[in-house]
Parts: structure tokens; C-alpha cells; sequence
């Protein structure tokens, strides 16, 4: 599918070993789509345009907005720095142009546990795996910062997943259509220290119930977080 942009958001705090790796196994995944990338600091990835707004939760939906204007496809992808994709995630699944679209395919690990090993992560869908029609986040995003401009965590703001259906009634923006779908290999994300989320960098996120020591695609945990630590 030649129908898709990757939108690659990162802050530039991850080891510069993990960003190497990262990278390769993304512009696989992208498989020649065009990947407009959202740094802290210039990088030669793709389009890259760089953000200068507070580091938070809501900063992450404000960049999407800005991204997703320069893309020129009817579809856009979330592409964080944390979390690995399989080829078949961006190229296997459209959502119809009025729907917002989640993989739920998904596991993680905690980078600061004892015992390192995978948990599924399948209750709740993450902004990281979004697939969407442009033209419809765009006009999500664009309703909900003229309804909340500021970025800032601290107050009410347009921050959550589009499509989340008690996240937009909080909001009280119009509601939109978002489907579930999920690849045979699964996305793979990590919970750590540098991320914006409060509850990692006190080590305070827990594992699903669903574990594992081994899964498709990325293989045994105890090398695969080697190459994130």
C-alpha cells in the first residue's frame, strides 16, 4: 500500500544504541511509505520539522496536528520512539475514511524490572498504533485545540486517543467512529524512565496478567530488552 505517511514522534532521550536500532526496524516496517519525523533536535529521518512546546501528554496530540497537515496521503500512522512495528502493521489494515483505527496486538516491557519479560497490553487502545484517515484527524484535532489551545497537562486540554469515546465526551467535541483491529505480529512497546507518562518515571506502571518469554516477531525478552537498556 503506497497510501500511508508515518508520523514519528520522539524527544530525543532514548540511548543512541536503542535510536540506531529503532530506526533500521522502523524504515523496514515503513517499507518505503514517507515518514515525517517530530524531534526535539534535528535528525536525519525523514521530513523531520522540529517541536519546540512543552514536553507532555497533549503536546503529542498538538504534533500529530502539525504533521499530519504536511503529509500528502489519505492516511497517516503514529510512530513513537519507544515501540517496534511489524511491516504488516501499516500495511495490512485501512479503517474506512470516517473511523480512527487501533492495533491491539500489543506487548510491553518494563525496563526497570527485575525479571524482564513481555505482557500483553489488549485492555485499552494507544495513541502509538493509530492508523487514521488525514483528513479526519485533522479535523478532529482541529476541533478540539480551538476548544482547548492551551498545551499544558495541567489543565483541561485536548489530550486522549480520537475515537475513545469517553475521552470525547470529557471533551465534549463530536464523537467519531474507532475501530479495533489486530496483525498476526504484534507491535511492541517499552515503559521507561524518559517517558512523559508520570506513572513510568516513578516505575509505578504494572504488567498485564498475560506474560511471556518469548513472542512473534521479536523473540526472547532477555535479548530483546539488551537492546533497549
Amino acid at each position: 500500500m503506497n497510501d500511508i505517511t508515518l508520523i514519528f514522534l520522539t524527544q530525543n532521550q532514548l540511548q543512541e544504541k536503542w535510536v540506531k536500532y529503532h530506526r533500521e526496524m522502523l524504515e523496514k516496517a515503513a517499507d518505503g511509505a514517507p515518514i515525517i519525523s517530530v524531534s526535539r533536535k534535528p535528525i536525519d529521518f525523514g521530513t523531520n520539522i522540529i517541536q519546540t512546546e512543552p514536553s507532555n501528554a497533549v503536546n503529542i496530540y498538538w504534533q500529530t496536528l502539525k504533521a499530519a497537515k504536511m503529509a500528502t496521503t489519505p492516511y497517516i500512522a503514529i510512530a513513537e520512539d519507544d515501540t517496534l512495528y511489524p511491516r504488516e502493521h501499516f500495511h495490512s489494515f485501512r479503517p474506512p475514511l470516517d473511523t480512527f483505527a487501533y492495533n491491539n496486538a500489543r506487548w510491553g516491557m518494563l525496563a526497570w524490572s527485575r525479571v524482564q519479560m513481555y505482557y500483553l497490553a489488549y485492555k485499552f487502545m494507544s495513541h502509538m498504533t493509530l492508523i487514521a484517515p488525514r483528513e479526519l484527524a485533522i479535523e478532529a484535532l482541529e476541533e478540539r485545540f480551538k476548544k482547548y489551545p492551551a498545551i499544558d497537562s495541567n489543565v483541561k486540554n485536548a489530550g486522549g486517543e480520537l475515537g475513545k469515546e469517553w475521552v470525547e465526551k470529557k471533551l465534549g467535541v463530536t464523537p467519531r467512529k474507532c475501530a479495533i483491529f489486530y496483525t498476526g505480529n504484534p507491535v511492541l512497546f517499552f515503559q521507561h524512565t524518559n517517558s512523559i507518562d508520570s506513572l513510568n518515571r516513578t516505575c509505578k506502571k504494572r504488567m498485564s496478567e498475560i506474560r511471556a518469554f518469548d513472542i512473534p516477531c521479536w523473540g526472547r525478552s532477555e535479548e530483546m530488552i539488551k537492546k533497549f537498556l
